[in-house]
């Protein structure tokens, strides 16, 4: 099984229609979208590219771009404010499902844009990721990388605040940069889901750069055993 939580993700329309995408199964655990033929220009790599991107020229398309542009063209003609059963099913093969918004929803699928793609700041949080539930919120998200942080630090508080917040800025950047590319698709009203999805992520993950240091410390003292017993000091004998 790959590490990513979320393995197949299929949402139920009011009107009975379902939209589902599947992760590839491989090892590498990414998504690979249905690209068109043509794809759109705004999602080449040189088009409002990420300052802390480092795929080469020669990659040609931000992969997560394509992911973004594939759940547009499925969800173009959908409301961001109808509400949808959203199903999930994760690594360890356990389904959660939800009644939300479509935008709601829609930042599921940008998470595996970003996350499961390729996208080489996205892939750095994948470990992280691993038996996160399906849909958490920002807190369950934050305690959990902060978790995972912290086992890879050895307890260190320092050293995992920094290494969580050297990797939050730039998936930040990634959200931003998102949302500057698909400014200019042409869309009405009723087209907003992932834009508003993507608002919803960058702001979710500014709020946890700000949370990083409480949460580290909270978890610390979640985390903190009994302190070990010491050896009593021989006492003198009191019968010589």
């Amino acid at each position: 099984m790959s590490d990513t939580w979320y393995q197949e993700l299929t949402l139920e329309f009011s009107d009975g229609t379902t939209e589902a995408i599947f992760l590839d199964m491989t090892r590498s655990g990414r998504h690979k979208p249905r690209v068109a033929s043509l794809p759109a220009p705004w999602t080449k790599l040189e088009f409002e590219k990420c300052p802390c991107c480092t795929l080469p020229p020669e990659a040609g398309y931000c992969p997560a771009a394509l992911c973004v542009e594939e759940t547009i063209s499925r969800l173009s003609q959908r409301t961001s404010f109808e509400t949808v059963t959203a199903t999930a099913v994760d690594s360890e093969n356990r389904r959660t499902t939800v009644k939300w918004p479509l935008q709601q929803v829609g930042a599921a699928f940008v998470q595996i844009a970003a996350f499961s793609s390729g996208c080489p700041v996205g892939s750095q949080f994948r470990p992280m990721l691993k038996d996160l539930r399906p849909f958490s919120n920002t807190r369950e998200v934050g305690r959990h990388i902060v978790f995972k942080q912290l086992i890879r630090h050895h307890g260190e508080a320092e050293g995992t605040k920094a290494a969580l917040v050297a990797r939050l800025g730039p998936l930040r950047e990634v959200f931003c940069h998102l949302f500057k590319r698909i400014q200019g698709i042409p869309r009405g009203a009723s087209q907003d889901a992932i834009p508003n999805s993507i608002v919803h992520l960058h702001a979710m993950t500014q709020h946890l750069e700000l949370m990083v240091e409480d949460l580290v410390e909270e978890m610390l003292r979640e985390m903190a055993c009994p302190p070990t017993p010491q050896p009593r000091k021989p006492q003198p004998d009191s019968s010589t």
